[in-house]
């Protein structure tokens, strides 16, 4: 990709840099940790994020993984991590640290809309699995919302009151009814602050080994004026996060 994007810089082999990455990953597999695992590999020319999103499909994939950037780097993550997050028809994973065998400590963001039901239910799989606990948590943010008269569109904005803890009580009894828990142990919190924040802060205070949530899939003028808090988080946590593509999403490619 390099080679396409900068016509000037020096050509590469690309049969030598796909035998010299095939015998690194060999290298690795050999280890006696990894050495019951089947390996394949490929070396592909193209825009980088597509190309490993095709990858996914042509290998039937469950899970794409790819590296995270430390926080010093942070806004490195870049067009290729951040468009595989916000793209890729399987779960991904954000590789920040190694992730042993012992019991899990995951952490759940969620907002109680639909696109959060699928991470949680992972997190859930996953807690069964390595009798690991999970944490619920949902973040109330601060920020003011206007609401406008439709009557009189020159009136001021009026500001809508935040929520409360009190006030979403429902929404956590009505969300936690569709998972089933079984003996998974788990508990919830509610906060208040700026979302992505808020989730970075909890993962340190309580030593959460992985995020599981959900991202939004949105691009262009939309994902630009609501963010997306998924991407933030994958930046600043220093664990772990499985981000979960909404149900319905479907990538095209561009």
């Amino acid at each position: 990709y390099r080679q396409i994007s900068h016509p000037l810089a020096a050509p590469h082999d690309r049969e030598k840099i796909a035998k010299r990455a095939g015998a690194k990953l060999e290298e690795v597999a050999a280890s006696p940790a990894l050495n019951q695992l089947g390996l394949e590999y490929e070396a592909r020319t193209g825009k980088p994020f597509v190309e490993l999103i095709l990858a996914s499909r042509a290998w039937h994939a469950d899970l794409i993984i790819i590296g995270g950037p430390s926080r010093q780097q942070g806004h490195l993550l870049g067009s290729t991590g951040e468009r595989v997050m916000r793209k890729a028809p399987v779960p991904v994973l954000v590789a920040k640290k190694a992730l042993s065998a012992t019991p899990k400590r995951l952490l759940v963001p969620i907002d109680f809309s639909p696109g959060a039901r699928n991470p949680a239910e992972d997190a859930v799989a996953l807690g069964a699995r390595f009798g690991g606990r999970i944490f619920f948590l949902h973040v109330l943010d601060p920020t003011p919302l206007y609401a406008y008269s439709d009557e009189d569109s020159i009136s001021p904005a009026l500001p809508i009151p935040p929520l409360m803890p009190a006030d979403i009580e429902g929404d956590w009894e009505s969300f936690l009814s569709t998972l089933s828990l079984g003996k998974v142990a788990w508990e919830r919190q509610t906060e208040e602050g700026r979302p992505a924040d808020k989730i970075v802060e909890y993962v340190e205070s309580n030593k959460a080994d992985m995020i599981v949530m959900g991202t939004h899939g949105r691009t262009g003028l939309v994902h630009m004026l609501l963010g997306s808090v998924a991407e933030e988080v994958a930046r600043a946590a220093p664990c772990p996060v499985l981000a979960v593509r909404p149900e319905a999403f479907r990538f095209e490619i561009p």
